[in-house]
């Protein structure tokens, strides 16, 4: 019997902690709160801060010759056009309409891929307090995921990934803003 009794507590604590529930976090991983854009939204009307963390190209060599790439500058190569598109238009083209909106990239293209902006805690906490509300964006909401995690495991409080990103803003027609004015690489 002391066996038929050690077998069911057994059983009876696999069912237990079978059921526990389970969290996609880990020791090393901060844990990053997703939304859809509906909620981003409502934030954003309630006074949430909008940070636009898009790609960036960073100034570099090429062909021997220093070109620094500004941010609406126009550039001839090849190259460094099938790359610059996907930041320089995008914010172009427009951006999230909210009251506090700031364009920080994460990461930028250099030639050898993409880099984490070394900057971008800095830049950030220019702008913004550890305990602001900030919702974090890009084009898709992939590389702003990435930038939200970076923040919460740097101290800051209540920040939230906006999911599908700024494709997603534009497909429920809520407010774009378009901005013309030039940022330059050292504003990063």
């Amino acid at each position: 019997m002391d066996s038929l009794h050690v077998l069911r507590s057994f059983l009876l604590l696999f069912i237990v902690f079978n059921h526990l529930p389970r969290t996609t976090t880990s020791m090393s991983e901060p844990k990053v709160i997703t939304i859809d854009v509906n909620q981003a939204q409502k934030l954003l009307d309630s006074g949430y801060t909008f940070l636009d963390v898009r790609l960036i190209l960073k100034p570099f060599r090429f062909s021997h010759a220093f070109i620094v790439v500004r941010y609406y500058c126009l550039v001839i190569s090849e190259i460094l056009r099938a790359v610059k598109h996907r930041t320089v238009e995008e914010f172009k083209k427009g951006h999230v309409d909210s009251e506090n909106v700031f364009n920080v990239p994460y990461w930028l293209y250099t030639p050898q891929g993409q880099e984490i902006n070394p900057n971008f805690l800095k830049h950030v906490s220019s702008l913004c307090n550890q305990t602001d509300h900030l919702i974090l964006g890009c084009k898709s909401g992939v590389r702003s995921l990435h930038a939200t995690k970076f923040l919460v495991s740097s101290g800051f409080k209540t920040v939230r990934n906006m999911d599908g990103g700024y494709i997603a803003w534009v497909n429920k027609r809520f407010p774009v803003k378009v901005e013309h004015k030039e940022l330059k690489y050292d504003e990063l």
